[in-house]
């Protein structure tokens, strides 16, 4: 930028400042407000940022909805980010968590479907960089995928799909994965790079620059014409009855695969629960003791997202609901089995990430007392700081894997102080404390009116269902996460144990299909 370019934006900057949003069309005054967010941002100007927040603040308080909220969310994350650019990376980031909560909020608008192309990849994209930034990978490339799905072309998505897949297949131990997830990243990457690839803003050729260097490392590693002449995402079917064709479709489809395979798509490949625990270190007299802990909690989740698939798909009453007499109360209630079985995938699914605490308090040796261990407590002292055992590399390269289970706990509440990164968050909670101790009331009306003083927490069953599968979805994330966790930790210890004989354990055999009764 020339220094008479500087001097015109600034001057501009100024003047928006000084005329503030009194005498203009709330339209424009969106407008406005993004003009100064991207001048301030451009500019370096503090207070810049400072009064596109106030006028930000001020516009939703004003309830503006449609397009021009959304506009809205969308900016205010980006005015927020300014603070965090160019600081090292930490496991505590003072502003990701309000500039992921902001653009949720933006791509679960009920209107976002309705909105333009560009801002909707815009706003997703965005996402998928800041879940990346927190190390969760497999959510950042859904939302990658959902730009690319609206605009197949679309740049920034194809660079930073390459970009986190790369990353994510750098962490897993199992080299057929690793050679695949590369493999795609490379194809994403010549899709960045090739002429017809969008972008919308010239700051982007910096990125096309980064996903060059990527697709170059790729090929200087991986065979990616022996990969491709194998057609090697495809993978034959096994089903075998129907029934079992369609929910290894659905979860397929639904990306609930414990699988790796199935970030990439919905891809045959995929179709099989093959995460677990890396190759680890453990005391001699307890060979299995996190292996087992694990596999446990692979079980319950294989279980329950049975339990939702049965749920969401039943066609009909189940015998068992036959001669079973209940009132037809207004809002209609939902009472059948397929009902509850969604209600125990969302019990089962949520007490995954308090089990998923307690293997960390015992992996990562932080002697917290069993009844102090939750999933969104474990990461702090005493002190409310991030715990030292936690914090040794001081690096999101160190350990990726855990990063993303400390901010995926962020998409949960406990208490009134509790910082979150999801605007549901406080949602999820309340639900599973009524399905588990009061009383939550489904209901087959969107939107039921509560009549006054009603005990019930009303859900209308669409919304639970919907619900239900996204917690489904980040207990897939967690367990994932916990593994690649696992992996990263024993790399770190391992040249403190320099000097001490450790004896290979012998692998077990798995247990046949026939066996697991």
């Amino acid at each position: 930028m020339t220094e008479q370019e500087n001097l015109r934006k600034n001057l501009l900057c100024n003047l928006l400042m000084k005329e503030g949003l009194d005498g203009w069309r709330d339209e424009e005054n969106v407008a406005r407000a993004s003009l100064l967010t991207d001048l301030a941002v451009e500019l370096e100007r503090k207070d810049g940022l400072a009064c596109a927040l106030a006028w930000y603040e001020a516009l939703e308080q004003k309830g503006i909805c449609g397009e021009q909220a959304i506009l809205i969310d969308y900016n205010r994350a980006n005015a927020i980010a300014r603070e965090r650019y160019g600081t090292e990376w930490q496991w505590e980031q003072p502003t990701l968590a309000r500039e992921m909560f902001y653009l949720r909020r933006a791509v679960s608008h009920q209107e976002f479907a309705q909105a333009p192309d560009v801002l909707k990849c815009k706003c997703l994209n965005n996402l998928g960089n800041r879940l990346d930034v927190a190390g969760r990978a497999i959510e950042a490339l859904e939302c990658f995928s959902g730009a690319l799905e609206v605009q197949p072309n679309f740049g920034m998505a194809l660079c930073n799909r390459a970009k986190t897949l790369a990353d994510y297949a750098k962490a897993l131990e199992d080299g057929g994965e690793q050679g695949l997830l590369l493999w795609v990243a490379h194809k994403e990457a010549l899709a960045a790079l090739a002429p017809t690839a969008i972008y919308t803003d010239a700051r982007d050729e910096r990125n096309r620059g980064a996903v060059k260097k990527i697709k170059e490392w790729i090929e200087s590693v991986v065979d990616v014409e022996g990969i491709a002449s194998l057609d090697p995402l495809k993978w034959p079917d096994t089903s075998a009855t129907d029934e079992e064709r369609h929910y290894r479709r659905w979860c397929l489809v639904n990306r609930l695969y414990l699988n790796p395979l199935n970030d990439l798509g919905r891809y045959s490949v995929a179709t099989d629960d093959s995460t677990a625990l890396p190759t680890h270190v453990v005391p001699a007299d307890a060979p299995h003791i996190f292996g087992s802990f694990f596999d446990q909690m692979k079980q319950e989740y294989v279980s329950v997202r049975w339990f939702l698939y049965e749920g969401l798909t039943a066609k009909m009453p189940h015998f068992s609901d036959r001669g079973v007499l209940l009132q037809a109360i207004e809002p209609r209630p939902s009472l059948c089995l397929a009902t509850e079985k969604v209600k125990a995938a969302y019990r089962i699914s949520y007490s995954l990430f308090d089990k998923i605490g307690f293997f960390m308090n015992s992996y990562m040796e932080l002697g917290i007392p069993e009844r102090q261990v939750s999933f969104r407590t474990l990461w702090r002292d005493e002190k409310g700081l991030i715990r030292k055992e936690f914090d040794v590399t001081g690096s999101w390269t160190g350990n990726w894997g855990f990063c993303a289970l400390y901010w995926l706990a962020k998409d949960f509440f406990e208490k009134a102080n509790d910082e979150v990164a999801e605007p549901q968050a406080r949602g999820l909670s309340r639900i599973r404390n009524h399905v588990e101790h009061k009383y939550l009331r489904v209901t087959i009306d969107e939107a039921p009116i509560v009549p006054p003083d009603d005990l019930a927490l009303m859900v209308s069953r669409e919304q639970f269902e919907g619900k239900a599968m996204h917690l489904l979805k980040l207990a897939r994330s967690a367990l994932i996460y916990l593994a690649i966790g696992v992996g990263f930790e024993e790399r770190r210890r391992e040249p403190g144990r320099a000097g001490i004989p450790i004896e290979e354990i012998p692998s077990m055999p798995y247990l046949s299909d026939v066996e697991k009764v």
